[in-house]
């Protein structure tokens, strides 16, 4: 009978153990020197940017861990802190799609009260929510903008005097998915004026950090051209294969399952420097795996249930989405590609197409978040695991509109 263990791989959440966090050694870095200028006075807001399904909710989460004294990661990677630890209150907010920005200072807000209610519980301390939901979108969105500002500036300011009585190294701003939310919305401008307010206002140990897909800030530059004077960007890049490796090495040692070593090239191919793909192969292969010692066989039985099983809705949703017609081919042509990184004039080539006729079409691909721009010239799948979908049960049937000539 096979033994029973928790799952050491989690491919549907953010990693939340600084021990089982792999890679990133250099932005880990990065971000502990944001912690250590917000908490000696010179404030670098900051946000965390890269692929969608890489692994900025992961570093983000680890980076409040080390704002709140936890040093595991750091000790870990050997990253000088500059001080002991870091004791900072955090409030924190994830953004969905439909949120105003009303929304965002609300949770914010309301998130930095229940924590101040913890640490201040002598001082019965609480935040003019109400305060917040006055306020109305008007004609003048900049007006709204302002008084937006004016009372996020005023709670914050009472509670930084609370906590700066405490031993506490300020306060810390944790938003994740900013680019689910819209510019229209006068996000970038509520940053950057809430940034110099701050700083005028001689309040210089708080500080925004958050995280969102590569393009996020350009994103923000449209509805406020100097965000990018606001914020620092901590890019994250694919994994390489010895961060790939070492996922699958710690998991497998935890659970005391030896491996053979090929798994770890051929995972990592499949996973084009994705975390989240590898954790799930971690977790298919110690699923299906009849001995303590993970081999080829049980990768390619795991891939195959990943594929038929545990993805397919997904992956075949994605694919109806992609379009008919072009996108199909091109898909197609993609996945017969060896290499993650596909270059237009091979897409060319396999379908017997020029650039310009189909350009409109790699436009909405990347629209759609079905594929994405690599470099110029090149494009990968935004989920790696597509290219092996297609590879298995190929494109959508040519009945409905799908002649390579039309759009």
């Amino acid at each position: 009978m096979k033994k029973r263990f928790v799952d050491p791989f989690f491919p549907n959440r953010p990693v939340d153990d600084p021990n089982k966090f792999s890679g990133r050694e250099e932005q880990v870095d990065e971000v502990v020197d944001t912690l250590y200028q917000i908490a000696h006075g010179n404030p670098k807001h900051t946000i965390i940017t890269g692929d969608r399904g890489i692994g900025k909710s992961s570093l983000l989460f680890q980076t409040k861990l080390l704002a709140m004294g936890n040093n595991t990661l750091a000790s870990r990677f050997e990253v000088d802190l500059g001080t002991d630890k870091y004791n900072f209150v955090t409030a924190w907010h994830d953004i969905d799609q439909d949120q105003s920005l009303k929304n965002i200072i609300y949770g914010l807000l309301k998130d930095l009260q229940t924590k101040l209610s913890i640490i201040l519980k002598k001082f019965k301390f609480e935040i003019d929510l109400g305060g917040i939901l006055t306020i109305t979108q008007n004609e003048d969105t900049d007006k709204s903008i302002a008084e937006y500002v004016e009372l996020f500036y005023g709670q914050v300011a009472k509670a930084y005097e609370e906590v700066k009585k405490t031993d506490k190294s300020g306060i810390l701003f944790f938003i994740d998915e900013l680019d689910r939310i819209s510019p229209e919305t006068g996000i970038a401008s509520f940053f950057k004026l809430s940034a110099e307010k701050f700083n005028r206002e001689g309040i210089k140990n708080v500080g925004f950090i958050c995280a969102g897909i590569t393009g996020a800030v350009q994103k923000l530059e449209t509805e406020h051209a100097s965000i990018l004077r606001t914020f620092r960007d901590i890019p994250i890049s694919r994994l390489r294969p010895e961060d790939s490796k070492n996922i699958l090495q710690k998991g497998f040692d935890s659970v005391g399952y030896s491996y053979v070593e090929e798994i770890f090239s051929s995972a990592f191919h499949l996973g084009a420097g994705f975390p989240e793909p590898i954790h799930l192969l971690g977790s298919e292969m110690l699923s299906v795996s009849e001995t303590n010692k993970i081999t080829m066989n049980d990768f390619n039985n795991a891939k195959k249930k990943i594929i038929e099983d545990v993805r397919r809705n997904e992956l075949t949703a994605l694919l109806k989405k992609a379009g008919y017609g072009k996108y199909q081919f091109i898909l197609k042509a993609m996945a017969q590609f060896d290499d993650p990184n596909v270059p237009l004039n091979y897409i060319s080539k396999e379908i017997a197409l020029e650039q310009n006729e189909y350009s409109t079409n790699i436009a909405n691909l990347i629209n759609r978040n079905i594929i994405e721009r690599v470099d110029k010239g090149v494009y990968c799948f935004v989920n790696p695991l597509l290219k092996e979908y297609i590879k298995n049960f190929g494109i959508i049937d040519g009945s409905r509109n799908d002649e390579i000539h039309s759009g």
